[in-house]
């Protein structure tokens, strides 16, 4: 029997199918939206919570970094270490370089020159005191690093505070990120809403139920047979496509193609 001389009963059985199979489907999908949209939102969440929490963590980096080094000892804004020791920078500290030892020339043709000049410098502070020694040739250099060292110590304490202002902050942008769920609230919303938004769904099935209800018994039999014969025809299809690409393929991979 061709389509267009189905009885009006199957037609109308089909149609009905049709409407409930498109409920449905758009049901579906705006689900679907729904849930992608959450996705996106949480993304965002995380990622500003992280971004939030990376500024945070390369503040105190910085500010935990070195500012300075010289031979061994390592210049940071609130300390200096050396050897062990620390000492906490301080507006008082102090900072003496001694030059020790001399530079001996001989005679001409008495043995060669010596030169045993050092320099020491000592640093001190109310919390204490770091000593170290270097070469004379590194003069230079040493009273460049004594300078960053007493420059250092003058703007610890409006470093600390800039420090703890821009941590604080930056902690309450942390906070501020974490608690900002606005986009998530209303994702998760309006997913709610779509999925509670049955009502489409539900009267295109009790009608799809009404109209098989209504529609004779041995017609719907034989309906629903015509319906299971097509789809296993389509199946067998599928097998049989899926049996001859095998079947090439490994005709292929044997060199059967020569």
């Amino acid at each position: 029997m061709s389509r267009n001389r189905e009885p009006a009963e199957i037609i109308r059985l089909r149609e009905a199918e049709k409407a409930f199979n498109a409920a449905q489907n758009a049901y579906n999908q705006r689900v679907r939206q729904g849930e992608k949209q959450l996705k996106q939102a949480q993304r965002a969440h995380e990622k500003a919570v992280e971004s939030a929490k990376a500024e945070l963590e390369g503040e105190k980096a910085s500010f935990a970094a070195p500012v300075d080094s010289f031979d061994g000892a390592v210049l940071y804004k609130t300390h200096l270490d050396f050897s062990g020791a620390s000492l906490k920078l301080d507006p008082a500290l102090g900072c003496e370089i001694e030059m020790k030892g001399g530079l001996y020339t001989p005679p001409s043709g008495e043995g060669e020159a010596k030169d045993t000049r050092t320099l020491d410098l000592h640093f001190y502070s109310p919390s204490g005191q770091i000593d170290l020694s270097v070469p004379y040739s590194e003069e230079k250099e040493a009273h460049a690093f004594a300078n960053a060292v007493g420059a250092a110590a003058k703007d610890c304490l409006r470093a600390k505070e800039e420090y703890e202002k821009n941590v604080a902050l930056l902690s309450k942008g942390v906070d501020e990120a974490i608690a900002n769920t606005h986009a998530i609230d209303m994702a998760q919303s309006s997913l709610a809403q779509d999925r509670a938004s049955t009502q489409s769904v539900e009267a295109a099935k009790a009608y799809l139920e009404q109209v098989r209800q209504e529609t004779p018994k041995e017609m719907l039999k034989s309906y629903k047979r015509g319906k299971a014969q097509k789809k296993l025809a389509a199946w067998s299809a599928l097998i049989i496509l899926c049996v001859i690409a095998i079947a090439l393929l490994i005709t292929w991979a044997s060199g059967g193609f020569r």
